[in-house]
């Protein structure tokens, strides 16, 4: 058993949600499987915004049990007038003010009963509330093993530790022999490898573009047509890939056009719960089945467009164009037959560019756009950048995105338009795209799942969720004498990562330059 408690402060608006957002990360950590975590910290997230809401100050007080999380969630307030009432939905006592700011709906101690196994309230007038509820638990049920596409230079790299801060799973580790990734937790974005200067993070496994047959087939990302300034169109671009001898090229996005209202359809039949979160990212997807298993049941069960394009060309010699890690990662699944080669966007440009390049012009007078692309439907949210995309999975995580009906979340800013791979401004060459239409030849099919999506080990500290409790209460303690900097100065992304690395046996303490050498014990 381990206890952890976590502090409330009345109408801090602002910090609203950090208690049961620290609750959630040590909840995956244990290894919770994630519609017990869903509805935990739905319960979780209510409990604390009453106390946001109506208290002066409140502690969240959690017990993890064998197979159940136990919550106390006290305050010090005015206490509930009317529980009776308190307990319709829709009834709320909160300010005009506080419901402008979006909160006070009424749905704080319903929601609580509805995601939790027990549930019960006691309060005095003038004094406070003790909301009590238990969520019961099984362990996380893992899926398919993982492995990434990130090949490491240890000769190249610098130690500037610009890698630690922008990983979104705290995957990257500096250590004085080089970088280091954590294969369970990668999620092949790009993240890493744009912030790495000198290349000691690339992506691995690319061949240089193959010698085409004359029915081979090329799956060529969009993007790829607008890295040559305003003054080449993409008809230029492809009329040159066809005189290096690919005569059939099919692009991505008629993929993600047949992908996008095949998702449409699917949340129109009501099979996904809302909001249904688009697979048109694999690192995204990747990201979800690693950081946020809770909402596995929110994808859409079809196949990447990458993935679509293969098994809908299964059996032609393809070469596929990838441009990061993840579609690398997912179109290697699919070429042991010796049916697809994989090569990268950098490969294909280094060969365009020498051709291309004395066409290149400042001058818009020589671009003709053709119709403009399609515009994103109104029912879908989309969203590029992991930043954002980050912020909205917690989001519907935490149970408020239930009104949008389908998401699409990219990675990287722009979608594939910001990999670094690519040499123009994402901005600049997806506002080329946007005003170009491209009209594909030959039908393009989106393609169902054969296997459900599966979390990962992720987060997870051990497989026993015993040991893994024992080892969060080992983490939490030592992330009390830690300074609290998250420097990454010990090449570990944070305190938190370093107290997590020591507890594993991957660093000693002493990693941390600024602990005192007293306290320089490894548990």
């Amino acid at each position: 058993m381990t206890s952890e408690a976590y502090s409330i402060e009345g109408g801090d608006f602002e910090g609203a949600g950090s208690a049961s957002r620290q609750l959630k990360e040590h909840l995956k950590k244990v290894g919770v499987n994630p519609k017990a975590i869903r509805r935990a910290v739905i319960a979780a997230y209510e409990a604390e915004m009453n106390v946001v809401i109506y208290a002066h100050r409140g502690v969240m007080e959690v017990t993890f049990l064998p197979g159940c999380l136990d919550v106390h969630v006290r305050d010090e307030g005015p206490g509930i007038p009317d529980l009776a009432r308190a307990m319709e939905e829709g009834f709320s006592t909160a300010t005009a003010e506080v419901r402008a700011l979006g909160f006070g709906a009424g749905m704080g101690l319903p929601n609580i009963q509805r995601n939790s196994d027990h549930f019960s309230v006691h309060t005095e007038a003038g004094k406070g509330t003790d909301v009590h509820f238990t969520v019961q638990f099984e362990p996380m049920r893992l899926g398919r093993g993982v492995v990434h596409s990130i090949a490491i230079h240890p000769d190249r790299c610098r130690h500037c530790l610009r890698c630690l801060p922008v990983c979104p799973t705290q995957a990257t580790r500096v250590r004085p022999e080089g970088p280091q990734i954590l294969g369970h937790l990668c999620i092949d974005c790009t993240a890493c490898l744009a912030a790495c200067e000198p290349a000691a993070l690339v992506q691995k496994g690319i061949a240089e573009v193959p010698t085409p047959a004359a029915h081979t087939v090329l799956i060529l990302p969009d993007p790829l047509l607008y890295q040559f300034g305003p003054a080449i169109s993409p008809q230029q671009v492809l009329a040159e890939i066809r005189r290096l001898g690919f005569r059939h090229v099919r692009l991505h996005s008629s993929w993600e056009a047949s992908l996008r209202q095949a998702v449409l359809d699917h949340e129109r039949s009501g099979a996904t719960r809302r909001p249904v979160i688009s697979p048109v990212c694999p690192a995204v997807v990747n990201l979800i089945e690693t950081r946020f298993p809770s909402l596995i049941d929110h994808l859409a069960p079809f196949l990447t467009p990458v993935d679509a394009a293969l098994s809908q060309l299964d059996g032609r010699h393809t070469v596929v164009v990838v441009s990061c890690p993840a579609q690398r990662t997912s179109a290697q699944t699919r070429s042991g037959q010796g049916k697809v080669d994989i090569t990268s966007s950098r490969n294909l440009l280094s060969q365009l560019l020498p051709r291309l390049q004395h066409g290149v012009s400042s001058s818009m007078a020589a671009v003709h756009w053709g119709d403009r692309a399609p515009q994103t439907p109104p029912e879908i949210l989309q969203a590029s950048g992991l930043t954002h995309v980050l912020d909205l999975l917690d989001t519907i995580e935490n149970g408020l995105l239930g009104e949008i009906p389908v998401v699409e979340l990219l990675a990287c800013d722009q979608g594939c338009f910001g990999s670094p791979a690519y040499r123009e401004n994402a901005f600049l060459s997806a506002m080329r795209a946007r005003n170009q239409n491209h009209q594909d030849t030959e039908p393009a099919s989106s393609v169902r799942r054969e296997s459900p999506y599966r979390p990962r080990q992720g987060m997870r500290l051990d497989q026993d969720m015993g040991a893994a409790v024992r080892k969060l209460a080992q983490i939490d303690q030592l992330v009390r004498k830690l300074p609290g900097r998250d420097c990454g100065a010990c090449g570990s992304p944070s305190c938190m990562a370093l107290a997590e690395d020591v507890v594993l046996g991957r660093v000693p303490l002493s990693a941390c330059v600024y602990l005192p050498p007293d306290q320089e014990t490894s548990t």
